[in-house]
């Protein structure tokens, strides 16, 4: 779990900083607003149920986020957008995910930055990385973080260059201005041990801020360098951050997931960050590749299990909650699954994607003709209400599954020859007598070689065998037979006595 935040965290990031604008606008615009629509969403969910009974899921969500972008979307060009992407692929010796975010900052920011550059590895607790940012008029601040199950380190240094007409009205304009600043924050150790006691109290007093601290001097009137330093350790002797973290998840139900943290961390064999800036088009990408162990799937459903069965263990024989049940019960693959994002401020939209996610559930029936109760049970009125549902038949090379929908279910909206699709579903449980059938493809070779044509074409096929078996066997006996012997001259062929003239 902690290793899922990180690979999260560029995300957050790029959340982090619409927020900012959100805010931004709204506490200097807001009181100007005249109207107010809210963010309005709508939700598609694909569910591929495929002839071995697994079933493939695609969720699509898009939404229009409402007035409450109008003085943001102002502020962007048209097509602006922060676009974030992510996919896993299994190859022979790992699973690979890989991962993109782009954010393109406006103009009026990105025109600060002469470069931004972010390297950084990370295995399991362990890893180390440096940030450097070198601005307009020349400033360059960077920043070298390590950690380790024991430690977290991070030094942060910085060469600024003061300018009246290019930071007026901010801290950087001059030297009494950033003074100022600096005097209340790192300059200020009552404001240094607030923080400090923030993150202590945060983690339940597990983790202890060893140093945060900073330094400045001023070796020109226009210029300045600082330094920033901060240590954080875990409170007790002998635990590490892993320990800090079962602690901290203790009064909400997380005791005890120890093994488990150190079980998904195991997963990960290491993870390279990179992140470049393009000053010309003022875009951040951040890039990061993470390998796992080649049998992740494996591992998850095991760690899924392992999570689950004290869960189940808490209530009395046959009173567990059917989707509790249901998903202990479910293997999951997710070796193959993609996730898209984008955010586009100017328009005021965003939408997301997954697809590629395949589930394993238990079925009731046959083989070749199921239902899938406890899945659409387990949904019920989640993921949101009002989700557009469409359920689709899969193949293989010979079989593929026809949806039933029987008396008294919901009827869909809209059907295809493999497909129906409820629109504004409310409950997907109604869907659970939904049924499933295996049948073989109308073009497979079993489907032909049983139909007409395919007989006709048997019997030409069997006559012309029978036919050379003749032939051959007929010129293999001739080949046997003894030839005639004759006695006296050979004649030369096309030679030989002529005929007797005709009688008067």
């Amino acid at each position: 779990m902690m290793n899922g935040s990180k690979r999260d965290t560029g995300r957050l990031i790029a959340s982090g900083l619409m927020l900012l604008a959100l805010f931004s606008s709204i506490g200097s615009f807001g009181h100007a607003a005249t109207s107010l629509s809210l963010p309005v969403q709508n939700d598609s969910l694909a569910l591929t149920v495929n002839p071995d009974r697994s079933v493939g899921v695609g969720w699509n969500t898009t939404s229009s986020l409402g007035t409450i972008t109008q003085n943001v979307s102002s502020l962007f060009t048209p097509g602006y957008a922060i676009h974030s992407s992510s996919s896993f692929s299994q190859q022979s010796s790992a699973v690979v995910q890989t991962s993109t975010i782009q954010y393109q900052l406006p103009p009026s920011a990105g025109s600060i930055f002469n470069s931004i550059s972010l390297t950084a590895t990370q295995t399991g607790l362990t890893g180390s990385g440096s940030l450097t940012i070198t601005t307009i008029p020349t400033s360059t601040i960077t920043a070298t973080f390590s950690t380790s199950p024991t430690l977290v380190k991070v030094n942060a240094t910085a060469q600024l260059q003061f300018s009246e007409s290019f930071f007026a009205g901010t801290p950087l304009a001059n030297q009494t201005a950033f003074q100022t600043v600096w005097n209340r924050t790192f300059g200020n150790v009552t404001w240094t041990d607030m923080i400090a006691s923030q993150i202590e109290n945060a983690t339940g007093h597990f983790v202890t801020v060893t140093a945060f601290n900073g330094t400045v001097t001023y070796p020109t009137t226009n210029s300045a360098s600082i330094n920033i330093g901060f240590v954080a350790v875990p409170s007790h002797a002998g635990t590490d951050f892993i320990t800090v973290l079962d602690n901290i998840l203790g009064p909400f139900g997380g005791s005890g997931l120890d093994p488990i943290i150190r079980s998904v961390l195991n997963l990960q064999t290491g993870e390279t960050v990179n992140l470049t800036y393009n000053g010309s088009t003022y875009t951040l990408t951040l890039q990061s590749t993470t390998t796992y162990v080649s049998d992740l799937d494996a591992q998850v459903n095991k760690l899924k299990t392992q999570y689950l069965q004290p869960l189940l263990a808490v209530f009395p024989a046959g009173t567990a909650p059917p989707s509790l049940v249901f998903l202990n019960a479910t293997s999951i693959t997710i070796s193959q699954m993609s996730t898209t994002s984008d955010l586009d401020l100017s328009a005021g939209t965003s939408s997301t994607s997954l697809k590629g996610l395949l589930l394993k559930p238990p079925t009731v029936g046959s083989s070749t003709n199921f239902t899938i109760p406890g899945l659409f049970q387990t949904m019920g009125k989640t993921p949101t209400l009002g989700v557009n549902l469409t359920l689709i038949g899969g193949s293989d090379a010979s079989n593929q599954v026809k949806i039933v929908v029987p008396a008294g279910t919901p009827q869909p909206s809209s059907t295809t020859s493999n497909s129906a699709t409820w629109t504004n579903l409310q409950d997907a449980s109604m869907l659970s007598a939904v049924e499933f059938q295996v049948q073989p493809l109308p073009n497979g070779l079993l489907a032909f070689l049983v139909s007409p044509v395919g007989i006709a074409i048997e019997a030409i096929v069997a006559i012309a065998i029978v036919a050379v078996a003749i032939l051959y066997m007929a010129r293999k006996r001739a080949t046997k037979s003894p030839m005639p012997v004759t006695s006296g001259p050979t004649l030369s062929p096309g030679l030989g006595p002529s005929p007797p003239p005709p009688t008067p």
